[in-house]
């Protein structure tokens, strides 16, 4: 306020949080936090704890890691399901144990239980591992952008259609945008 101006202060809007949220998300490629070693087209695992388990396998992290890791996220499933419906797990960790953030990709057909909020089984599996302390502080950025990607419905039939890795990367990149 300015003598005795009453009007408010806006920041300029490329400043205002929403702006910023936006630029965020539209520069977030989840093709650079994903690698093909760390995608599954054909998941066999038949339970929750099966799946975590490739799922956490297909982060390339030495086996005594793997296995906390695993007691991670299943610690965080017993919390509450990272099953958000519509056939989608989003199950996430941090840890020491990785230095940066990876994803890792998973597919079922036959879909498992998961917990899942609408009680249908999950197909599409999306693992987030991260610092604790992520100095890019794009840990929860990365989770919405998943969710961005997967709530429609076509995305989510594009992800049951794709059947290389190469193609799931491009895939993610093209839907994500």
């Amino acid at each position: 306020m300015i003598d005795g101006d009453r009007s408010p202060t806006i920041a300029p809007p490329e400043r205002t949080p929403n702006t910023l949220v936006k630029r965020i998300m539209t520069e977030i490629h989840l093709s650079d936090y994903l690698e093909q070693d760390a995608i599954e087209l054909d998941l066999k695992g038949d339970t929750k704890q099966k799946v975590l388990t490739e799922m956490v396998g297909l982060l390339g992290v030495e086996a005594e890691s793997r296995n906390i890791a695993l007691e991670l996220v299943m610690s965080r499933e017993s919390l509450g399901s990272t099953g958000i419906g519509k056939g989608i797990a989003i199950p996430h960790l941090r840890s020491t144990i990785f230095p940066r953030i990876m994803l890792a990709y998973g597919r079922s057909s036959e879909g498992v239980a998961f917990g899942s909020i609408d009680k249908k089984p999950a197909r599409h599996f999306f693992l987030v591992a991260s610092p604790p302390i992520d100095p890019s502080n794009l840990y929860h950025p990365i989770l919405a952008k998943i969710v961005q990607l997967v709530k429609e419905s076509k995305n989510r039939k594009k992800l049951d259609s794709i059947d290389t890795k190469a193609g799931l990367l491009n895939l993610i990149d093209e839907l994500a945008g």
